[in-house]
Formats: structure tokens, sequence, C-alpha cells
């Protein structure tokens, strides 16, 4: 160990990437120096979303570790043999696979080899259902293999190892868990911001930024609301502050709504602010407490045209016809919008009512307005971002 480098300086770089992660690489140097080790690898692997990844690296060659990690690293015999042991336990290319067996791993071949490294020896930190990490440590054929002593000062790292990968699940999780609320707020056709007990906005979902950008009578700002004139973001701002304020018994403001006017002369926006439930507040008030939802009464707000097919059996012709009858224009109208006759339209609309169990247009459009959710269609950032997770169908 350099001199300069102390096993306590160690730990320390090692808790420092908890709050850092741009720092792992920092602390993954100073463990390779202390252990006198030409190569590190520190992997982690949420095992509900996916296979192990690389967390940082030091010593490796770049382009074969890129390689490894894409085609090999999941089928790896010592990548394996350490998920299916406890944390803690050495897996070791002397002591496991002595001769012909460790040349054959994908390890060896698609990684130690074009790193030119040669003894590898590492351990999971954490091995549970939910959470998988591991870290190695490499040298190369010019230096000895690790001994007793280097695997003992290895084991010590460990447990700090564990505590640390452990937090950076936990936050990783919840950096997971935020984007897909944000992703499920930017599938509603409705502007939502959550706020905090100040009024500041906490998540702006797709929808709520773009009538934001406008700037055509509603403003988010790094910490309030905003309208066109001084007035609307008073009253704004005092709707927002009663909602979130708490009585001195725990009685709360049941929410309110307001409309904004527009500078353009467009109609106005519709504005609903809301508490959030309880159990979703955090107790030191420092997260949101409150949901505010913006309407464009310009733009339509009802469910996507394609789903009344699904949910109904309706064919292309039936789902444009109620599509037309939607946007308000009657019978009539949506005959000239398809260019249709009105023999036809009846008798698709006849077809409709069958198939909804309606009687009659207002029926119909009250079932359809109620029964799907105004949602954006999907758009060519939609899908899965991991082209290898293929889910199949469920079987009978």
């Amino acid at each position: 160990m350099s001199a300069w480098l102390d096993p306590e300086a160690v730990i320390g770089r090692i808790y420092e990437a908890v709050s850092a992660p741009d720092q792992w690489g920092e602390a993954l140097e100073a463990v390779q120096q202390s252990l006198a080790a030409d190569a590190m690898l520190l992997l982690y692997c949420d095992l509900a979303a996916g296979k192990p990844q690389v967390v940082e690296s030091t010593g490796f060659n770049r382009e074969s570790l890129a390689a490894y990690t894409a085609d090999h690293l999941c089928d790896d015999d010592l990548i394996r043999e350490s998920m299916n042991g406890p944390a803690g336990i050495i897996v070791s290319s002397s002591r496991h696979y002595r001769g012909k067996r460790f040349y054959t791993t994908d390890i060896f071949r698609f990684l130690l080899k074009p790193s030119d490294l040669l003894h590898i020896a590492g351990a999971a930190t954490l091995n549970t259902s939910k959470v998988y990490a591991s870290l190695w440590m490499a040298r190369s054929d010019r230096e000895p293999d690790f001994s007793v002593h280097d695997l003992h000062l290895f084991s010590g790292l460990l447990p700090h190892f564990a505590r640390v990968t452990a937090v950076h699940h936990r936050v990783r999780r919840a950096e997971i868990q935020a984007d897909m609320a944000v992703g499920a707020f930017d599938r509603v056709a409705v502007g939502v911001v959550l706020l905090d007990v100040r009024g500041a906005p906490v998540m702006v979902n797709r929808e709520a930024r773009r009538i934001a950008d406008q700037k055509d009578g509603f403003g988010l700002l790094a910490d309030r609301l905003a309208a066109s004139e001084s007035r609307q973001t008073h009253e704004l701002r005092e709707l927002v502050r009663k909602v979130s304020w708490v009585g001195p018994t725990g009685e709360r403001a049941g929410g309110g709504a307001l409309r904004l006017s527009r500078p353009s002369g467009r109609p106005d926006y519709h504005v609903v602010v809301l508490p959030l439930p309880r159990r979703c507040q955090p107790a030191a008030g420092n997260g949101a407490v409150e949901v505010l939802f913006i309407t464009d009464t310009e733009k339509s707000q009802g469910p996507v045209d394609y789903l009344f097919g699904d949910l109904y059996g309706l064919t292309e012709a039936e789902v444009r016809l109620v599509s037309q009858l939607l946007l308000g224009g009657g019978l009539t109208g949506a005959a000239e919008q398809l260019g249709l006759s009105r023999n036809t339209v009846h008798s698709q609309l006849a077809s409709v009512f069958q198939k909804t169990g309606t009687r009659r247009q207002s029926e119909l459009l009250r079932l359809l307005m109620a029964g799907v959710a105004p949602v954006e269609p999907p758009d060519v950032n939609s899908g899965y971002s991991d082209p290898v997770f293929n889910p199949r169908p469920l079987s009978d």
C-alpha cells in the first residue's frame, strides 16, 4: 500500500461515492492502489430490471470491457458463481478455476486477455432477491497472483462496499420510480404540476410544460407559478396557498379552481388545485403536497380514437364517426366531414349503439368520455428502452 493512502482514506473514498456517484472512479482507483491491483471492476444489477451493468472500472481495455459486458457478462462462470452464492465469498481464478478451465471462461478470453491481465478475484457485496452487486480486482501476468493476505485486505473492504451499494440501489430505485411517475404523467392529456408547501413546482408533465412554453397566460417559474396578469397571478398563488394550508386542528382546504385568461384571446385555461393524500406527503414538508391540473380547453382532452375500437369492437369507419361526434358537430356535420350520406352514418351509428349498449347519442358520448382515459397517444419515444427485453405473451 502506498504510504500516503491508508485504509481509512480508502474507506473514506468509498463512502464519498454514496452522495457523489461520479466519484466511483476515484474510489476504485484508491482501492486498486491499496490492493496493488492493475484493474478494478464494480458491477450492479437491479434484478427486477435486467442484467448486471458496470458501475465503474479501472485498468481494463475499454472496447473489450464494452464487448464483454454486452455479450458475455451474464453467462460468465465466475460472475454466475458469485451471483449464486452468499455475499462476501471470494471467487478467485486460482482457487476455483485452476488449469484449463479458467482459460476457457469468458472473463479470461474476452476481458482479461485483451486487457493484458491474468489473475482475478472478486465477490458479491450484495446478493438478495432484489439486488446484486460485486467487486472484482485483477493483475497482469507480470505480477504474482493474489495472496491470502491480499484477499484478507480485499475482504475487509467488502462490508463498506455492501453499505454503499445498498444505498446506491435505494437511490437508483427512487430515481427509476420518479422517472416512471413522470412518464405516466406525460401520458395524461391534461397538464399536471406537483407543488411543494411554498407553491414551487416539484414535478411537471409534458402537457403542462407545453402550455407554459406558449407564454400565453400560464408560466412556470423556478419557485412559483405565474399568470399573464398580476391580479390573476395573485389569485393563482392564493389558491395554491389555501390548498396547502393546514388549520390548527389539522383541517385542510378541499381544493379549488379558477380560469386563467390568455393574452392571445384564445379560450381560458381551466385550473384545478387539490391536496395530495396525506400518505403521499413528506413529514418534513420538503416534497410535493398538492397537485395542479391545467386544461387547455382549445385542445381536445378526449380519449385516443383507436381505443374506442379496442373496447367495443368498432370498425375503423365506426371509430371515425364516433370521433367526429365527439367534436360536437352532430350527425349531419359528421356526415359532411366524412363525405358520407346520412343513411350511411345512420347505419353506422345504429351499429355503434348496438355494440356499446346505448340508445342515443348523449348516452354514447357520455359512455365514451367517462370510459376511456384522456391520454396522449404513443409517439416515437414510446416503448421499451432495452431492445433485448422482449416480453412474451401470457400463456393460457
